[in-house]
């Protein structure tokens, strides 16, 4: 489950802050980091069977971060490569298109709403 931190004003300075919002500790952000930049320096696209060139202290964390990347949307996994992915962004526009519509709802009188 990825944590989405919730701020009145979100501030992503840097892409870096991105990372902020979603994992826990400074070195997930950072084992993140590196793997995001890995990627970037690639032109997007890495076959799999580099995974080591990912790792920045251990393979545990690498494998959590990426476990995470990949639920969240930021990378995919595709005909044996590790990209860049839009899906991020997709499942962000769904859910302000979810919110909008529970909003609406609430303000049409519908009561049956449960969280």
């Amino acid at each position: 489950m990825a944590k989405i931190e919730v701020v009145r004003r979100p501030s992503l300075i840097t892409p870096r802050h991105l990372l902020r919002y979603i994992f826990f500790t400074d070195m997930q952000i950072e084992q993140a980091s590196k793997i995001l930049n890995v990627l970037m320096k690639k032109k997007g696209r890495i076959n799999d069977s580099q995974w080591q060139s990912f790792v920045l202290t251990s393979r545990g964390l690498y494998v959590k971060v990426m476990r995470k990347l990949r639920d969240v949307g930021l990378v995919e996994k595709s005909k044996s490569e590790f990209c860049l992915s839009e899906n991020f962004a997709q499942s962000l526009n769904k859910l302000a298109e979810s919110w909008t519509n529970i909003i609406q709802a609430q303000k049409d009188g519908d009561r049956s709403i449960k969280f």
